[in-house]
């Protein structure tokens, strides 16, 4: 098997209703290490948008404990709820790392990706290509964006001390399944691994953001009105309670 080889067992799907399952018998650690990892996402999505054309949905990446710790993949779509794509926003945080909600989650740079925390302070952090795109069909081979966007995605958590055992989720929305237009990987941790091992090393720039997301105007420009509107919502019904 050359680095470069996709076996055909990781492109077979497990349809189940409204969900494709994806089983690959490695972890995506070892697909970055081996080279394999752009060569894999690109059949997957091309099986996904341009065979079957599924443009709108949610791609889970979970690693199976049971199973050695192998990457499996989830797929969502179809859910009739998800009709529209997000509404257009004033700023879009991904793109401009001077705006004051983007200085103060960005965490690094790198030649085509930049790594953040959750600009709604939730336990995630993540990773966005630097080149504004809404899809990862749309990352390129040839100067090694593809590549790069999985590489930095393992050197993301492998920098927090995340161990493999306790690997995060990770996830990719497109199309209507978005919530924000500039592609983005979001990475997901228990509150007991945020809280322990990620949260202290960031406790300011955490405490900065949770002041910056009570200011109305920053809000309605990063999220839109829509989110502003869920957010007083959830603040009265709390005061209820």
């Amino acid at each position: 098997m050359t680095s470069l080889t996709i076996p055909r067992s990781w492109l077979n799907v497990r349809k189940l209703s409204n969900e494709w399952i994806f089983e690959c018998s490695t972890d995506l650690p070892d697909l970055v290490k081996s080279d394999r990892a752009a060569s894999y996402f690109r059949q997957l999505i091309n099986l996904l948008e341009i065979d079957n054309q599924i443009l709108d949905y949610h791609l889970e990446l979970r690693h199976n404990f049971k199973q050695h710790y192998q990457l499996d993949i989830f797929i969502y779509f179809g859910n009739l709820d998800r009709k529209v794509n997000p509404s257009p926003t004033s700023v879009c945080i991904s793109c401009e790392p001077t705006h004051e909600l983007s200085r103060v989650t960005l965490l690094c740079e790198q030649q085509y990706t930049r790594a953040w925390l959750d600009g709604r302070a939730r336990p995630k952090l993540i990773l966005t290509p630097i080149r504004h795109v809404e899809r990862l069909s749309q990352l390129t081979d040839e100067d090694g964006e593809m590549k790069a966007f999985w590489y930095d995605a393992v050197e993301l958590f492998n920098r927090e001390g995340i161990q493999l055992e306790k690997c995060p989720n990770m996830a990719l929305n497109h199309g209507t399944y978005r919530n924000h237009a500039h592609l983005h990987l979001k990475i997901d941790f228990t509150d007991d691994i945020w809280n322990t091992m990620v949260a202290p090393r960031y406790q300011e720039k955490i405490k900065e953001l949770k002041q910056l997301l009570e200011q109305q105007t920053i809000v309605e420009d990063c999220f839109g009105k829509s989110y502003l509107e869920k957010k007083t919502r959830r603040k009265g019904s709390r005061k209820k309670e």
